[in-house]
């Protein structure tokens, strides 16, 4: 009792434990089937998968280092250097469109080979044989296969589709393939030759074209770029079915972003070397003008040599003019510098100022400043708006810039100009003196002078252009492969992670296929189970035998035999469940719940094993719907319990002696119109108490009570019901009708019988012993099939 109120109690009963542990044993196979067959589609599916490679390359960008003292922390620690900068445009400028095509156009990227195998097809980058020029080609052929096969050292065979109709070309290698679809010139390789020739014969080529919208999209879509935090280095990675490709991609890329962060500067560059060279060519014409003058003038006068006495007053005279010409060239840069800052000239174009040495440090900073951040703006303008902060903070430092460098050039035309002052004074004190030398002389002199200074103008432009033809050499880009492109390997598919989710899949699978059975289609395969899912009576378990094909009284036919046995142990137990009032005939209906479970066949072999105890037995057959009594016992129902109720024939007359001593039948005769009413007759009353005056035993066979009621009529008049139920059916619709059945009609000595349990589900004495000749029903009522059926069963 105490061990009852424990199970009672606990969370998880010993019943709990073997319903999970028969739930595992009958479908464990399932859940490693689908497991299996999960895993085998998973290593199929995961074969033909291709390899995805990422090639990875990593560049250092320029950095602007500068100290800031006034941080926070300067007055603990002295300040901090800052050299973090925001490198999202460079990131967008290396994913745009225009740079990606830059470096495709770099690359012969427009065809893509592929090996044809036996049973995948494989792209290649190198080791093709040959190679495919496209000159011209239809755009629908884009991604279009060619299948391409060698057949000589000479000649190849081509093969597409146009229209929809199967085109084969053959032409030579090296010569110009021209149709209505394409041209192409397929080039043969070194590789290829008479030796090699019988191997590439074997193989089956394919190739296909790409238009350059289509790569580019491509490769954009695999390209990724990242900026670690607080660095400046730009990670780049690249993933690809072929990591050969994928490096030489990735290195392309990196020399054309560095080339197209150096074209400004070489832009600059050029235009200035054109300005000077353009100076220097009117001033080596204006050389050429005044030399021509002199010697003309010199012709002229015959003007050889001037005395000694007067170099003096024309040095000190050429030394003024000189100062002057150089004051008078100082105050044109000024203008052109305060015209090119206030018209706000084109920044690409360097004012002719920058050209003229002022000896002037403080203005030289300011415009070179001032230049430097028109750059810097033309520069952020290729990758932002006007309304970009970064552009914003360009344009106030710019216009902060002007407006200190036009305040400085006023303030520095007002002292050029009292210089100027000066120098005229000086100039036309010597011009008074020179003016008492003859003519000759003062026309040399004025010529010489201009002379010199055009020559020392034309030096420095010279050397002007000398610096900046040096500066070009100079110019080297601010960005750096710090990491040269290499694969990291495959990095998809995860095929380990792929055929988990296949096993975890397949596994589910199987367990849901489980779950469903247990719901929808669990059976009862034992008497122990069937006494856990209902409170009524088990009188018995019958076993499956499949060696037996036909419907036979197994009893009489294999008496020794474990079914045998099993009806013996219901016999035994019918004994007990009769009332006690009970003295003379028991009257036994035997019924189910479905056609085919048995019922037929437990009711001739309940009577046979009777009989063979000495008890007179009368076994009725009452299935009047579908009668398979006579068809068991090989008898003719040509009078019967139909002929009776009409009173064709009296109930002696309908009663027919079998093969077996002290069993007698009343079969069901030639089948009535409405069976169902029969039941409910005196006549049919009549012929249940004739046999319960004459036999020890009536057995009523019945129709499956849970398609006709006339069972329930049968049942209210009997002393006995038994219920039977096949293990190859569900067994819950069958159990929750019979316990409604009893419930409502108040039934008493209601028991059920297991049919077709097998050997190893029985846990009876005769399972033990040496009953064991082969023998044993076949599945009546559900394990084989007969009449169409189901089995030995009727079908009732």
């Amino acid at each position: 009792m105490q061990g009852n109120i424990k199970s009672s109690n606990s969370i998880v009963t010993l019943d709990d434990l073997m319903f999970l542990w028969r739930i595992v044993k009958k479908n464990w196979y399932i859940v490693l089937i689908c497991a299996s067959l999960a895993y085998v589609i998973a290593y199929f599916y995961v074969f033909k998968l291709t390899d995805i490679y990422q090639a990875k390359t990593e560049l250092l960008l320029k950095t602007n280092e500068e100290y800031n003292p006034s941080s926070v922390i300067s007055e603990n620690y002295g300040g901090y250097y800052s050299s973090y900068i925001d490198n999202s445009n460079e990131i967008r400028i290396i994913q745009s469109y225009d740079l990606i095509k830059q470096a495709i156009n770099c690359l012969n990227m427009n065809v893509s080979y592929f090996v044809v195998g036996r049973i995948r097809t494989t792209e290649v980058y190198e080791g093709i044989p040959f190679e495919v020029k496209i000159v011209n080609i239809n755009p629908q052929f884009y991604q279009a296969p060619f299948k391409f096969k060698v057949i000589n050292t000479n000649e190849y065979k081509l093969e597409y589709l146009s229209n929809g109709k199967e085109v084969v070309i053959q032409n030579q290698f090296n010569k110009e393939l021209v149709t209505n679809d394409f041209i192409f010139n397929i080039i043969k390789k070194e590789s290829i030759n008479e030796r090699t020739i019988k191997d590439f014969v074997k193989i089956e080529y394919l190739f296909t074209a790409h238009s350059e919208t289509a790569l580019v999209y491509k490769f954009m879509s695999g390209i990724k770029v990242e900026n670690p935090d607080y660095t400046n280095i730009l990670r780049i990675t690249l993933e690809d079915v072929i990591p050969q490709r994928a490096i030489v991609f990735l290195d392309t890329l990196a020399q054309v972003y560095m080339r197209n962060s150096l074209k400004s500067e070489f832009e600059i560059n050029e235009k200035t070397l054109t300005y000077i060279n353009k100076q220097m060519e009117e001033i080596s014409f204006m050389l050429d003008n005044i030399e021509d003058t002199m010697q003309n003038y010199k012709e002229i006068k015959d003007i050889v040599d001037f005395g000694m006495q007067k170099n003096d007053y024309y040095s000190k005279f050429a030394k003024y003019d000189n100062e002057k010409s150089n004051l008078i060239l100082e105050q044109q840069a000024l203008l052109d510098l305060e015209d090119y800052i206030i018209k706000n000239k084109d920044p690409e174009l360097l004012p002719p100022s920058v050209y003229i040495s002022t000896n002037d440090i403080f203005l030289e900073g300011r415009v070179g400043e001032l230049y430097a951040l028109q750059l810097s703006r033309i520069s952020a303008l290729s990758s932002a708006t006007l309304e970009s902060p970064v552009l914003k903070e360009i344009d106030a430092k710019i216009t902060k810039l002007k407006g200190n460098l036009l305040t400085y050039i006023s303030n520095l035309k007002v002292a050029l100009s009292n210089k100027m002052n000066d120098i005229n004074g000086r100039i036309d004190n010597y011009i008074g003196n020179i003016k008492t030398l003859p003519q000759k002389e003062r026309d040399i002199t004025n010529i010489q002078r201009k002379l010199q200074v055009n020559e020392n103008l034309y030096l420095f432009l010279l050397q002007k252009r000398a610096n900046t033809t040096i500066a070009k050499a100079g110019i080297i880009p601010q960005i750096r492969v710090i990491e040269f492109a290499r694969s990291m390997g495959v990095v998809k598919p995860d095929r380990k992670k792929i055929t988990n989710n296949f096993l975890i899949f397949g596994a589910v699978l199987g367990l849901l296929i489980v779950l469903m059975r247990v719901i929808f289609f669990d059976k009862i395969e034992s008497v122990a189970e069937l006494k856990q899912k209902t409170h009524l009576p088990v009188i018995g378990e019958v076993l499956f035998a499949p060696s037996i094909k036909e419907l036979v009284i197994a009893v009489d036919t294999e008496p020794k035999s474990a079914i045998a046995e099993s009806f013996r142990s219901i016999r035994t137990n019918l004994q007990y469940m009769a009332p006690a009032s009970v003295n003379n005939a028991k009257t036994i209906v035997v019924t189910s719940n479905s056609p085919g479970e048995g019922k037929t066949f437990c009711s001739i072999n309940i009577a046979s094993i009777l009989a063979k105890a000495n008890k007179k037995v009368l076994v009725l057959e009452l299935d009047l719907h579908k009668p398979r009594v006579q068809k068991g016992l090989n008898m003719e129902a040509d009078i019967g319990i139909s002929t009776i109720v009409i009173g064709k024939n009296t109930i002696a007359e309908c009663v027919k002696k079998t093969h077996i001593e002290n069993l007698e039948v009343i079969l069901s005769g030639p089948l009535p119109p409405n069976p169902s009413e029969i039941v409910l007759t005196n006549e049919l009353a009549e012929i249940i108490n004739y046999g319960k005056q004459h036999y020890d035993y009536v057995i009523i066979d019945t129709p499956p009570i849970g398609l006709i009621s006339d069972a329930v009529v049968l049942m209210k008049q009997s002393d006995i019901s038994l219920f039977v139920i096949n293990t190859k059916y569900r067994y819950k619709d069958s159990i929750s009708n019979a316990h409604e059945i009893v419930s409502l009609n108040k039934l008493t000595h209601f028991g059920f019988i297991l049919n077709g349990v097998k050997r190893k589900k029985s846990k009876y004495y005769y399972n033990r012993y040496g009953y064991g000749y082969g023998y044993g029903y076949g599945g009546y009522g559900g394990y084989g099939g007969y009449g169409g059926y189901g089995g030995y069963g009727d079908k009732s």
